[in-house]
């Protein structure tokens, strides 16, 4: 699928807007710790993450099918955050910090671009790596996630307080992952699962070898790198230890894949 110039030049936007909230992201945790940018930096970097997700998608599928699956992600998503919030369906009862910005209902808006970014992005990597191999796909995408989601769950957590659960593991020591019950990553990764199916099912046509040697592998990589890092540093300075372990495996594991396709693959736009 051609690119043509209107949506490079838009690519490129999203792209710098997103390198852009990163490394004031970063800058802030330099000079003020792990609190970093706060819940508007937070947002910033997850929406210019979505959109440069999305217009990988937009590339992949064409833009009337990529609308079709940032919608089956994110409003999925943000039905089920909201019926946690609620009643505690799945994830347990969830209460969202008053700091996070632009709620819809109950839900931040940065949960579902979260979730649009660790699956839509996820998917991306898997897909490319995997090619034609239908089978596995939606498994190894949730692998990816619940990956993901040892590193973020703490950062959104316990770092950050935007996401808390009062009536999580943290009451008994030994029990619970920081302050949340252990089933919210079962939760996380049957969730990442639904998810990874239903946009094998919207996003048919498979990746082929001239596709992927663009942008839709290397770039959900690259961002997914970013965000990995700002997880890390944050995790690192805030002393947790174990979730910044999963930082640095996710960091080294999409940094990894991203110089493996940008000099055995090639990028030709």
């Amino acid at each position: 699928m051609v690119v043509g110039t209107a949506a490079t030049w838009h690519f490129r936007v999203a792209g710098a807007l997103f390198a852009g909230s990163v490394a004031a992201e970063l800058a802030a945790q330099a000079t003020r710790g792990p609190g970093g940018a706060g819940p508007v930096g937070w947002l910033l970097v997850l929406a210019t993450a979505a959109w440069v997700v999305g217009l990988v998608w937009r590339e992949r599928v064409g833009i009337l099918r990529a609308w079709v699956c940032f919608a089956w992600v994110t409003v999925l998503s943000l039905y089920l955050m909201t019926l946690a919030a609620q009643r505690g369906f799945l994830f347990g009862r969830i209460e969202f910090g008053a700091r996070e910005i632009a709620r819809v209902g109950l839900v931040p808006l940065s949960a579902p671009l979260l979730w649009w970014l660790v699956v839509g992005g996820g998917y991306l990597v898997v897909e490319g790596l995997w090619g034609e191999m239908r089978v596995g796909i939606s498994a190894f995408t949730a692998v990816i996630t619940l990956q993901l989601a040892l590193m973020v769950l703490p950062f959104v957590g316990l770092l950050r307080d935007y996401w808390r659960w009062p009536s999580g593991g943290a009451a008994t020591p030994g029990n619970g992952f920081f302050a949340m019950p252990w089933s919210v990553l079962a939760a996380w990764y049957a969730v990442a699962l639904g998810l990874s199916l239903g946009l094998v099912i919207l996003g048919f046509n498979w990746s082929s070898t001239e596709a992927r040697r663009h942008r839709q592998a290397w770039v959900p990589a690259a961002v997914l790198f970013a965000f990995s890092v700002i997880c890390l540093t944050a995790e690192a300075q805030g002393r947790l230890w174990f979730a910044a372990f999963f930082g640095a495996v996710n960091a080294v594991l999409f940094g990894t894949i991203l110089v493996w396709y940008l000099r055995e693959r090639g990028v030709a736009r």
